[in-house]
């Protein structure tokens, strides 16, 4: 691990142990990259055309599932994609970003992918053998079952490998205290987010992969044994908290994950979700309210005290966002 782990609450769930050292039926290196399309047929088609050029083409499947977006937009997307080898898939309603991908690795086609590769529809893979590398670095390691690469934010200021990339999995008290737009600038709050974050292996070396406890939800790779036997991404969070879920299933089941620091992914971010550059409107903030109660209760085995000490907290976290508005923005 970078560093050690930090210490929570076990996930309450079953400890099933998987043996990732034993030999899959379909290691044969194929993979099947799953894009989540909603309202940006420009994005994946950007996307599409960066998996189409990488040098595993011939083991490459592109899957494009859309959430559910609107009539023009999706006639669009199927214009922009007619002339690619691509599977095209829509959903007849929008099954958040985990549900998307659940969708698309399931598909049943000719060839059963041993790897699954998801990505959010602003990603793009600007090196050829981008895919190539990071099934390099989940074979370096049976215990790896996931990996993501650096992901390099077009407005971030400092380097990926100095960015914010992946986290540990949160327990009760730094999921309540690091999301808490107040709480998390306490001198005990700075340290739970260094801590949660990394800050203490970071800026990552290049060039080789890093065990860790989560993945960024952006772009990672996944075993897809591993999805299986956990039964795929649990959706119920709908749109948040998707990292921390399958980190805590990763970790329940004596697993690792991995931050292959070959690879550099570039993401433009908020622009796949339509929030680019806009500030999160009330729906968002309750919807992220739920997903982090849902991770409380299945994932930390948080009680009813502890989930009401969660939804005091996050009330005054959605009305120091929603009444200080702009002053807010400033000052937090």
């Amino acid at each position: 691990m970078f560093g050690g782990t930090h210490q929570g609450v076990a996930p309450r769930m079953a400890e099933t142990i998987l043996d990732m050292t034993a030999p899959s039926q379909t290691a044969t290196g194929r993979v099947r990259a799953v894009i989540v399309n909603y309202n940006g047929a420009g994005l994946t088609l950007r996307c599409v055309e960066s998996l189409l050029a990488q040098d595993c083409t011939l083991q490459l499947e592109t899957v494009v599932v859309d959430n559910h977006s609107s009539e023009d937009n999706w006639r669009l997307l199927q214009q922009e994609l007619a002339g690619y080898s691509i599977i095209l898939h829509r959903c007849p309603k929008n099954l958040g970003y985990a549900g998307g991908i659940n969708v698309g690795a399931k598909l049943q086609t000719d060839h059963a992918p041993e790897y699954i590769l998801a990505l959010n529809s602003d990603i793009t893979l600007p090196g050829a053998g981008a895919i190539r590398q990071l099934v390099a670095a989940l074979r370096e390691d049976p215990r790896r079952v996931a990996c993501s690469p650096l992901i390099r934010d077009r407005d971030c200021p400092v380097t990926p490998q100095a960015a914010l990339q992946v986290s540990r999995v949160p327990d009760f008290w730094t999921l309540l205290v690091v999301h808490s737009c107040w709480l998390r600038r306490t001198g005990f709050g700075r340290r739970l987010q260094r801590a949660q974050q990394y800050e203490d292996r970071r800026p990552f070396p290049l060039g080789t992969a890093l065990d860790c406890e989560t993945i960024n939800g952006a772009c990672f790779m996944i075993v897809r044994q591993f999805l299986e036997a956990i039964g795929y991404l649990d959706d119920r969070g709908f749109l948040y908290t998707e990292e921390a879920v399958l980190g805590a299933s990763i970790r329940a089941r004596n697993a690792t994950a991995s931050l292959c620091t070959a690879v550099i992914a570039d993401h433009i971010q908020g622009a796949s979700t339509g929030m680019r550059g806009r500030r999160r409107p009330l729906r968002r903030e309750l919807q992220q309210v739920r997903s982090e109660l849902f991770y409380l209760r299945h994932y930390t085995g948080t009680k009813w005290f502890g989930q009401g000490l969660f939804l005091l907290v996050r009330s005054a976290d959605v009305l120091l966002k929603t009444l200080a508005g702009p002053l807010v923005k400033v000052f937090l």
